[in-house]
């Protein structure tokens, strides 16, 4: 477990499961801490405060937020890989990585590396963790080209077709198109192929927005609202469902939403509200 604090400082805990996968009745173990984000300014008005994309498997965490620099650290020895100036005046407040992991297959994607940022002011930045030139164009392999070569097409490193405030970034691989999923506060979703540049598609949520979760496998995601609702839709922008009431809370109405995250492979959403209730959702013939 990996928590982050506004003044820029990580911990790492383990002991949350026993050897058989049950959760643990011991209090967990404080394993590491460092400063992730020693440049993060707290006296903003409008902050985001830290901004983490921690990729477990790999060791990899990616830290930022209301800072100037994009920082990549090596868990296990506490050591910044690299660092990434992020070319914007407004706060960092989204971060995703273009891969999705898979524990046969390593990985489907573009790659652990290529970092995908949203900020305050809409725009999205895209960087690869490997450069040491943070000028030089990004490139993906897209196979064997007609003379038995590898071929590269350039990719897009920056995008501003959203207004507002960046709400949160998600990479989805349903269907196999690798794409990323931005949502912003005024409510506008765009889907994204990073090789071209522009987005692909776009579904407006018609209302103000305050969170979003795309889920890495199933073709839904969901958004909240501060008007106290939940909506559950499919990637043609169909609603499937709207969650205002707390289900096992007789009558009560959910909070402002503040926070939405997706299993990594089930359908289960979990819900933060800002009257600190946390819920979570699951399919009625599902058993968690």
């Amino acid at each position: 477990l990996l928590t982050g604090s506004s003044d820029g400082t990580v911990r790492i805990f383990d002991g949350l499961l026993e050897p058989n996968d049950e959760i643990s009745r011991e209090k967990p173990s404080l394993i590491s801490s460092f400063v992730a984000a020693p440049d993060i300014v707290t006296d903003k008005r409008y902050s985001s405060g830290l901004v983490l994309e921690f990729q477990q498997c790999g060791g990899q965490l990616i830290a930022g937020g209301n800072a100037k620099v994009i920082r990549c650290w090596d868990v296990a020895t506490e050591k910044c890989r690299n660092t990434f100036e992020s070319k914007s005046d407004a706060s960092l407040t989204a971060l995703t990585t273009a891969w999705d992991y898979d524990h046969n297959d390593g990985y489907s994607g573009l790659g652990p590396d290529i970092i995908v940022a949203g900020y305050g002011n809409g725009s999205l930045r895209i960087f690869d963790s490997r450069s040491s030139n943070k000028g030089n164009p990004l490139y993906i392999n897209e196979g064997i080209g007609h003379h038995g070569l590898s071929s590269r097409r350039r990719k897009y490193s920056e995008f501003d077709e959203h207004t507002s405030w960046i709400v949160d970034v998600s990479f989805t691989t349903y269907g196999g198109r690798h794409e990323i999923v931005s949502g912003c506060v005024s409510g506008s979703i765009k889907f994204w192929d990073l090789r071209y540049s522009s987005s692909v598609r776009t579904i407006d949520h018609k209302m103000q927005m305050t969170a979003l979760a795309a889920h890495s496998n199933v073709p839904m995601f969901a958004t909240g609202s501060p008007a106290q609702f939940i909506k559950i839709m499919s990637h043609d922008g169909m609603t499937q469902q709207v969650i205002r009431y707390h289900e096992k809370i007789s009558g009560q109405r959910i909070g402002p939403v503040s926070c939405l995250c997706f299993h990594s492979h089930m359908p289960f959403l979990a819900a933060g509200f800002a009257d600190d209730i946390v819920s979570l959702y699951a399919p009625r013939e599902a058993v968690i």
